[in-house]
């Protein structure tokens, strides 16, 4: 099996000659072996390459590139090259200027390092406008692609696309199609979504994601369309009205992102109008957050990404559902916690309850009486021994000091009328006196007194 692989030049002159015919080839490619030029119907001349020896014939992608590197470098016309164009897709990271130029066929990438910048540019850089750039083109090997240093930039006004987009902006506003009024209501829990996108990009892949993330009882029909490119904005305005007819919840215009011109089929009049004229609810998820097209201006509702449209209006089901659980399990949690707290609290009522049950009560007060009674009894009894013990005591002791149990010995006790006698000085000759002693009173008169003196 043999391999015809060509690779095409602009024909001048029947002269070996490339690059518009301003620079001669000077690489040769090994290997490959010219055939008698030919002219195809474009004005192209054919090299081909032959199959002496396949495996050997065949150039690595590096080494062609580096062959187009060093046709740009040699190239006088590539180092000081003016051109005019649109400004698409600007952005700036560390002061580089990164952006590209176009007119109704053509984009150029080009960027302005910080530097030249910080020096020589004086207007805003921004999507939109129409500038001319001085500087050089050079070719990046790595990533197969052209793109100029801008040494200068000239604001030259408001860019030809940019103006015929706000025209047509301006038109569609005065006609009342952006109009809140218009717009209807985008449903909160669909069971059956339409999408107007490309069945190979990501952002079907992303809505697909986040439907089986969310929800994914959810049903999506997909109408495949073209989204890039002049064929896209006829392919989608027929998604959109194939799918309007279908009784769908809900349609999703969405594509991923890219440059300003990719999206450009969403900026399209009839796409708009076609989204104006639904009778179904539609929602836009094109592009980046940055991005922005007329269809975000005359949907239902309009996201930033496809991820976003698909999450706003999929409900997260799963979510809910692992929520309901948790909820669930709470609640049961906190159910047998209550009944467990009611049980507790009960049976402490009912111990309470028999703690003042009156038969209880007097039970206890009974309990308590009779040990009470026995304790006082007891102390009674204790009390009357005691004193019984004591009184005996006091009574032999009391016996021991009454002049009574003295007289029992021999003794009396004299007394002159009702007063003791105490001393023989108060005793006269004749004088009467009683004795006591234990078993009677003897009466008699005092015949003499002998007084004895102290020893």
């Amino acid at each position: 099996m043999s391999y015809n692989v060509y690779l095409e030049w602009r024909k001048k002159s029947t002269s070996d000659k490339c690059c518009a015919g301003q620079v001669t080839c000077t690489q040769e490619l090994v290997g490959f072996e010219r055939f008698p030029a030919r002219a195809d119907r474009r004005g192209m001349t054919q090299w081909m390459i032959t199959g002496r020896d396949e495996s050997d014939s065949f150039q690595t992608v590096s080494a062609v590139n580096e062959l187009i590197v060093t046709m740009f470098e040699n190239s006088q016309m590539f180092q000081l090259v003016r051109v005019r164009g649109e400004i698409s897709n600007h952005s700036v990271w560390n002061g580089h200027h990164f952006f590209t130029i176009k007119d109704n066929a053509s984009v150029l990438r080009c960027v302005m390092w910080s530097s030249t910048a910080h020096s020589v540019l004086d207007f805003a850089m921004e999507d939109g406008k129409e500038v001319g750039l001085i500087g050089k083109l050079q070719f990046n090997p790595k990533r197969g692609e052209g793109q100029l240093i801008a040494s200068r930039a000239v604001d030259l006004g408001e860019g030809g696309e940019n103006r015929e987009l706000m025209l047509l902006k301006a038109k569609l506003e005065a006609e009342g199609i952006f109009s809140v009024e218009h717009k209807k209501p985008v449903p909160k829990y669909p069971k059956r979504i339409g999408i107007v996108s490309s069945r190979e990009g990501d952002a079907i892949r992303d809505i697909c994601r986040v439907a089986r993330d969310r929800n994914p009882y959810v049903q999506l029909f997909l109408y495949h369309v073209t989204v890039q490119g002049q064929s896209a904005p006829p392919s989608i305005i027929e998604g959109i009205r194939a799918l309007d007819g279908q009784g769908y919840d809900l349609i999703i215009v969405s594509r991923g992102g890219g440059s300003r011109e990719d999206l450009a089929p969403f900026d399209d009049e009839g796409v708009v109008r076609a989204v104006y004229e639904a009778n179904t609810p539609i929602v836009s998820g094109v592009g980046h957050e940055r991005d922005w097209t007329l269809i975000d201006l005359v949907v239902d509702e309009r996201f930033s990404t496809p991820t976003y449209a698909a999450q706003g209006v999929i409900p997260d089901v799963m979510s809910d559902i692992r929520r309901v659980r948790q909820l669930e399990a709470s609640m049961t949690t906190g159910i047998r916690q209550a009944v467990r707290n009611r049980q507790l609290l009960l049976r402490s009522r009912r111990e309470r309850l028999e703690r003042y049950n009156p038969e209880v009560i007097l039970q206890k007060n009974k309990e308590r009486l009779e040990t009470a009674t026995d304790r006082l009894l007891q102390g009674i009894q204790a009390a009357v021994g005691s004193r019984k013990h004591r009184l005996e005591v006091l009574v032999a002791t009391l016996d021991g000091r009454s002049p009574t149990a003295k007289l029992v010995g021999g003794f009396g006790y004299i007394t002159r009328g009702a007063r003791p006698v105490t001393t023989v000085d108060e005793i006269r000759s004749e004088e009467e006196l009683r004795i006591r002693i234990h078993d009677g009173e003897i009466h008699t008169k005092v015949i003499g007194v002998t007084k004895e003196e102290p020893v």
